[in-house]
């Protein structure tokens, strides 16, 4: 199998002794091995599951606002417009990695560029603190909000297979965000995946059984 140093080697001496149709082509094919490794990035981590809790996922953004190693084993994709309103939840969530081998039901991550406009993202919860290590900290290294995909306004846009789409945003705190410069300070850690609706039933039980019915 050829490397990608290889190809490209190829490439530059096709051009230097003045063959562009062979350099096309060989273009053509770095762009497939490219698109190939970017969809076979989940599949070498079959077996592995990625779900940090809150304060990870804000950890994972912070280390990202400052530059630094991120070490989140390639999970996390950047640089992608979450918000496009243009851009459908099923389209953004097939550029994200899959977190486990059930990925539909898992969380796919992204960090963004923070926007006003939400799009077709409503805001389905007020901003929640989360603290630096419990509930218990007085920290708080930022918040979370939860929203669901609709389309005019007031309608959950569902498909044939009964779920609709979910999305966390989680935000640093202004006393962390004032320790980085100016253009480091818009972005996001976004988190999307299906919600199953009889997943919502099935929870909604799971809390009956465990509280009593509720008595109106």
């Amino acid at each position: 199998m050829w490397s990608m140093e290889r190809v490209e080697r190829m490439q530059t001496l096709a051009l230097q002794c003045g063959g562009t149709e062979v350099v096309s082509r060989i273009g053509s094919l770095i762009e497939t091995l490219n698109s190939l490794k970017a969809r076979n990035r989940g599949m070498e981590k079959r077996g592995v599951r990625f779900h940090p809790t809150d304060t990870e996922g804000l950890t994972f953004l912070k280390k990202f606002m400052a530059k630094q190693e991120m070490n989140d084993s390639g999970f996390i994709t950047t640089n992608i417009d979450v918000y496009d309103s243009e851009e459908e939840p099923w389209k953004i969530y097939s550029r994200g990695v899959p977190c486990g081998d059930a990925d539909d039901s898992l969380f796919r991550y992204f960090i963004t560029k923070k926007s006003s406009n939400l799009g077709n993202w409503k805001l389905q919860s007020e901003g929640k603190p989360v603290h630096r290590d419990s509930s218990s900290s007085t920290v708080v290294m930022g918040c979370k909000k939860k929203m669901c995909y609709m389309i005019n306004n007031n309608e959950e846009l569902r498909e044939d297979d009964g779920h609709y789409w979910m999305m966390k945003e989680y935000e640093l705190s202004n006393v962390i965000l004032h320790q980085f410069d100016d253009d480091r300070r818009d972005y996001v850690l976004w988190a999307i995946k299906k919600k199953f609706i009889e997943t919502c039933f099935s929870e909604m039980e799971n809390v009956s059984e465990e509280f009593g019915a509720i008595q109106v």
